[in-house]
Formats: C-alpha cells, sequence, structure tokens
C-alpha cells in the first residue's frame, strides 16, 4: 500500500482535531460569512424587486425588522447581552423573505420570523442550535399554510403593496414535476433570468450560481458541502431522468423549489454544519441522495428544506461516525499491509517440508566398494518422526519467543535493581577521612645541635668505664 493511501486515510484520523489541520486555520470567521451572505441575499432582493414590484421590498425589510426586534426581546427574557453586530439573525430575515411568494400576506412573514429567532433561542442562542431556525420556520409554514406558500404570482405579475395581491396565482415547477409529471415549457433564457412562477428569491438561477461560486472562493462556503450535495443529486437525477432529455431534466430539478438556493445559503451554514472533511462530505452526500429520494418518491413541495433537517439532526454524530469508521479502514489497512503474503509463505513452507530431505537424524548406507561382491539392497532409511503441523510449529515458536522475552525482561530488571545496589554502597562506604596533621621537618640547625650531644654522651660513656 503507498504512502498516498495512508494520505487519504489520515482524513478519518480521530487523533488529529479539525481545527489543528491547515484547512481549518483558513476557514472564516462566522461574522464574515454571514457578511458575505448578506451582499449575496442584497443583490437577489433587488432582482426580486424589479420583478415582483414594490411587495417585495417590504416583505424583506418587515422580516429583517421583525427579527431583529424579536432577537432584542429574547436576550432580555434569557437575561443575555444583545449583539447588535450577529449579522446572522439579518441573514435569516432576509433568507426567510426571499423564500416566500410575493403574493404572501405580511402577517404570514412576521409569523415566519418570530418562529425563527425563538428556535434560535430555544437551544440557546448563537453557536448552540442544532436546527437551522430558517429552515423550521419555513417548514412551519409549508404544514400550515401551503395554499399562500406554494401558489406564486404568474410570470410578469406584481403583486399590489397592501391588501390582497389582485394577481392570479399559479403552482410552480416543482408541483408539475411532482404531480403531472411534466413541467411547463420555458427556454434557457427565462430560466437563467428567473422568469418563471416561484418564491421570490429562488427562481434567479444565474444569480445564485455566481454567488455560489463567489462564496466557494471568498471561503464562505464549503465546496465539499456544495460539489458532494450537487454532484450525487444530479447523477441520481441523470440515472432517473423524468425526461428523455436530460439537459432538460436537470434544468427542471436545479431551478423547481428550493434546491439551488438552499445549497448555497442554507446546507453550509457554519452553525450547523459539521467540522471535519469526512464529516463535510458525508453530509453534502445524504443532503444530496436524501433529497432527490424525497423529490422523485415524497410527492411533497419544497421537500428540499425537511431534507436539511434530517441532514442537521444527523451532523451532530457524523464526525464522530466518520473517526470511528475511518480509524477502523486505516486499522485494517495496515494490518493488510503488514501480513500481505503470509499466507502464501505458510503455503510454501509445508510444500517444502513435505519433500524427502536429508537430515542428521537420517541413517545412510553407503554402498559397497567391492563390486564381486553379491548385490545388496541399498535403501535409505528413515526414522519414524511423527510431522508437526504448521499451526503446532507456530505456536510452539511464539511460546519459544515469549519465553526469551520474559527471561529478557527479567534479566533487564535484575540489572537494573543491582545497578541501585551497587550506587546505594558506594554512597553508604564513602566517609570523610580526617585530615592528616602535617609532617614535622627536621631542621638543619637541630641536626647539627642533636649530633654534637649523642657524641659526647659516648665519650663519657666510655671514661665511666
Amino acid at each position: 500500500m503507498s504512502d498516498n493511501t495512508f494520505e487519504l486515510l489520515d482524513l478519518f484520523d480521530s487523533d488529529v482535531k479539525p481545527y489543528d489541520t491547515a484547512v481549518a486555520r483558513k476557514q472564516r470567521k462566522p461574522r464574515s460569512i454571514y457578511g458575505d451572505q448578506l451582499i449575496c441575499l442584497a443583490a437577489l432582493m433587488g432582482m426580486s424587486v424589479w420583478q415582483s414590484g414594490w411587495r417585495a421590498l417590504v416583505i424583506c425589510i418587515g422580516s429583517v425588522l421583525v427579527c431583529i426586534i424579536a432577537d432584542i426581546v429574547f436576550c432580555r427574557m434569557t437575561k443575555k447581552t444583545y449583539n447588535p453586530k450577529d449579522l446572522s439573525t439579518i441573514a435569516a430575515g432576509l433568507c426567510i423573505a426571499l423564500m416566500m411568494p410575493a403574493s404572501v400576506h405580511y402577517g404570514i412573514v412576521a409569523g415566519g420570523a418570530l418562529l425563527a429567532i425563538a428556535v434560535k433561542h430555544i437551544f440557546g442562542g448563537k453557536d448552540n442550535y442544532i436546527f437551522n431556525p430558517t429552515c423550521v420556520a419555513i417548514a412551519f409554514l409549508i404544514i400550515c399554510y401551503p395554499n399562500d406558500m406554494l401558489s406564486y404570482p404568474a410570470a410578469g405579475s406584481k403583486p399590489e403593496l397592501w391588501g390582497d395581491a389582485g394577481v392570479q396565482l399559479v403552482s410552480g415547477i416543482e408541483s408539475y414535476l411532482l404531480k403531472l409529471g411534466t413541467a411547463p415549457t420555458v427556454n434557457y433564457e427565462n430560466f437563467m433570468l428567473g422568469n418563471f412562477a416561484g418564491p421570490m428569491g429562488t427562481t434567479h438561477i444565474l444569480i445564485i450560481a455566481v454567488c455560489g461560486i463567489c462564496l466557494m472562493f471568498r471561503r464562505s462556503l464549503s465546496p465539499l458541502v456544495m460539489l458532494c450535495g450537487l454532484g450525487s443529486y444530479c447523477a441520481l437525477t441523470a440515472l432517473f431522468p423524468v425526461f428523455s432529455n436530460i439537459g432538460d431534466t436537470l434544468m427542471l430539478e436545479l431551478s423547481a423549489g428550493y434546491l439551488l438556493f438552499g445549497f448555497v445559503f442554507l446546507a453550509a451554514d457554519p452553525q450547523t454544519m459539521p467540522a471535519t472533511a469526512a464529516g463535510k462530505i458525508v453530509y453534502g452526500l445524504v443532503i444530496g441522495i436524501v433529497g432527490c429520494l424525497f423529490r422523485h418518491f415524497g410527492k411533497v413541495e419544497g421537500s428540499f428544506i425537511f431534507v436539511l433537517l434530517i441532514a442537521n439532526a444527523l451532523s451532530l454524530h457524523l464526525d464522530e461516525a466518520c473517526a470511528y469508521i475511518g480509524a477502523r479502514i486505516k486499522q485494517a489497512a495496515g494490518y493488510l499491509h503488514e501480513n500481505m503474503g503470509r499466507y502464501e509463505a505458510l503455503r510454501d513452507s509445508a510444500e517444502n517440508e513435505r519433500r524427502p530431505k536429508l537430515t542428521d537424524t537420517m541413517e545412510i548406507i553407503v554402498p559397497p566398494t567391492n563390486y564381486n561382491m553379491p548385490p545388496i539392497d541399498n535403501k535409505v532409511t528413515k526414522i519414524n518422526r511423527r510431522k508437526s503441523n504448521i499451526v503446532t510449529r507456530y505456536v510452539d515458536n511464539l511460546r519459544i519467543r515469549r519465553k526469551k522475552e520474559m527471561l529478557i525482561r527479567k534479566k533487564q530488571v535484575r540489572d537494573e535493581e543491582n545497578d541501585y545496589m551497587n550506587s546505594m554502597r558506594r554512597m553508604m562506604s564513602r566517609k570523610k577521612t580526617p585530615a592528616q596533621k602535617p609532617s614535622e621537618k627536621k631542621t638543619v640547625i637541630g641536626h647539627i645541635i642533636k649530633q654534637p650531644q649523642k657524641r659526647s654522651q659516648q665519650k663519657n660513656n666510655k671514661q665511666g668505664q
């Protein structure tokens, strides 16, 4: 196995923290991410106002104001400090407004914005919520008010500013795909410019695509989630197309409902997205595959919102699951790398043992040198030795190796104990010796004085005798 394989498997290593990698150090702060999203959402709001009239502008402004006021109120209720620099509240308000039709009642807009901020604070406020507040609000409104949320003004019509919309309401492309299995004929230019019935901000395919590319280059959008999700969805759609023409099928699938808008602005939310690269890949695949299945077999409009909620619930454990599976895969790959060819070696050794060999334990009879003698039956006599099994021999070798290791370990412990005891004996036996007194040196004068005394004593002794 090559080193590149282990580098790929290192993505799943549970010991590596995601914020210690080079990719994680390049991630931007949530405030700057939401700031880039607001610029893109402002462009979509401008296109919505140009196509749907001033009612679209009132819906967007009203949704943002309700979100800000609700955030201030909930912060005071929970005894928290309101942060005016928190741009996630403004981004959520704009997303809620752009995912609604231009003919929706203002009360529904205010209720959806209030519900989104309530869900945000129920889970603990910023950096703590599990589900995307915008998805929760839109899913609730689709269930409670399906006629108001899934009926759109006809292309080119502008609803009135106050009161009822006063325009003809039609179904969107997703409704045609689910109920009739077909869609109205719309050319590619109208698809790119958003000249068809749908939510205010989700029909501008060209602008949304440009915003997605810009956000990826600005590192405000995870390319792993975007590419894996859209890639898996388009692959399944191409395998099971609604029409014979795969290009028309892909265009209709991407422009219908909240699919492309959700991938760019909702799926890659930094608060609900996994942290590791492997988790992001699995997260995108789950959104793409489950979203395609829901649309083709669920027969429910706005199904992409419910798919995002399911993916948000799974994202809590995707990092741990990917780390666990990756560690097991890496362990299995290492085991195969170390033991590759072990079976072939054992088989070859078994075959070699079956062949007859001349060993020291065999008795060899040398043929006689006298050829005039009668012939002798020269045969190699073998000792009846019981053949050892491969498994038994392997177990015996393992026992011998373990015994040797145990003896070596005991010897090391014994040597360490002896070294310790010798060092202690040296320390105990080391005593301070008393200082020796300096020896008295005989001077030359003393020697000269003492010599005459001895000689005089000898003379006196002789005289006395």
